[in-house]
């Protein structure tokens, strides 16, 4: 009798503990799914480090399983997964489904001054809060958005040498969500797709060239397909989301939440950073290990592909409002924050991690 009255006390114990004293025990298991392989910077010095950042200030309350390469879900069905549940966390680009997201658009139109991935990624993060908090609309309403960041200025990449707008009438080119108006506005064919189907493409003349960051030379390995890179930062920006399944963020508890949440809003500069750094060492190791051969426009060549792509802003702006968008007020905010981050990291060094 005495030894079914222990257990009886002992059972009640756990019953009646404080649901906040079970959650602290509790291990959280995510899935997180993106299209980089894990070879890749992004991987490597980006998401792992974020997993382990987020893993030790939990005390391990939080475990993270990192799916690269497209494994658990293509890069155009990430978003859509993670709202749907199949991964908990992905982290891809909003240009990868064209007309989803259309106010992310303006963070990639031509013109901005763009100086470097840095910038460019606090601009995105800190742009997306500013939207949602001044003109009521959350980009990403499927999703818990975690961080937010963007790429550098972007290189034309090709396999014959782009001097001028001659050159480049008809070239076939890859290219993504807001870099595609100014593209064709210039004379170019363009042909989205994802970063990961970019080497086929190149490789079996599907394409002549793609618009990106240097980075990619080396991460994804289109050194070896590619013989040019012309400088066109003013025709480049990409940005990128990372992101979390809305049912599976309120399932953690309070305090891990605020940690995650700290964490993430601290790698959107730390992204920045790692971009910034391996765009120049991209651009080196193309040109050291592969031969590749830089290009500089020169000014008078510059101005007339600026002047080409001025209608470009002025046409989407009047095509998003016209659909009930606040387009001129989202250009409006990006511009100030393009400014603003331009300025302050003008001579900002990022290193790569050793």
């Amino acid at each position: 009798m005495k030894s079914r009255c222990a257990i009886l006390a002992v059972v009640l114990c756990f019953v009646l503990l404080p649901a906040s004293l079970l959650a602290k025990d509790k291990v959280y298991h995510l899935s997180f799914a993106t299209f980089w392989p894990s070879t890749d910077f992004q991987v490597q010095e980006g998401h792992m480090k974020w997993i382990e950042e987020v893993e030790e200030r939990t005390d391990g309350r939080i475990k993270v399983n990192m799916h690269a390469g497209e494994a658990l879900l293509g890069a155009r069905e990430i978003y859509q997964g993670v709202t749907d549940g199949v991964a908990d966390i992905g982290s891809t680009c909003p240009a990868y489904t064209p007309g989803m997201f259309p106010l992310s658009e303006a963070f990639e139109l031509p013109g901005y001054q763009n100086i470097s991935a840095l910038a460019a990624s606090m601009t995105f993060h800190e742009g997306y809060k500013e939207i949602k908090e001044q003109l009521g609309i959350d980009m990403f309403e499927d999703v818990k958005v975690l961080t937010l960041w963007a790429t550098g200025p972007g290189y034309l990449m090709t396999n014959s040498p782009v001097r001028n707008l001659d050159d480049l009438q008809g070239m076939e080119i890859r290219a993504v969500g807001g870099t595609v108006p100014p593209l064709e506005e210039l004379g170019a064919v363009t042909h989205a797709m994802p970063m990961s189907e970019s080497y086929l493409a190149l490789d079996q003349g599907i394409v002549q060239g793609i618009l990106a960051p240097t980075d990619v030379l080396k991460g994804f390995k289109l050194a070896e397909v590619v013989d040019y890179a012309t400088n066109t930062p003013f025709l480049y920006n990409v940005v990128f989301m990372q992101v979390m399944n809305k049912d599976k963020w309120n399932s953690l508890p309070k305090d891990l939440q605020k940690i995650v949440q700290e964490v993430s809003d601290e790698f959107a500069k730390k992204y920045g950073e790692l971009r910034t750094a391996y765009t120049q060492q991209g651009l080196e190791y193309g040109i050291n290990e592969h031969g590749l051969k830089a290009i500089e426009l020169s000014a008078k060549e510059e101005q007339k592909w600026l002047d080409r792509i001025q209608p470009v802003v002025t046409n989407w702006v009047q095509e998003k409002s016209q659909k009930g968008l606040p387009a001129q007020e989202t250009v409006d905010i990006v511009q100030e924050l393009d400014a603003k981050y331009s300025e302050k990291y003008a001579d900002y060094e990022c290193e790569i991690p050793e």
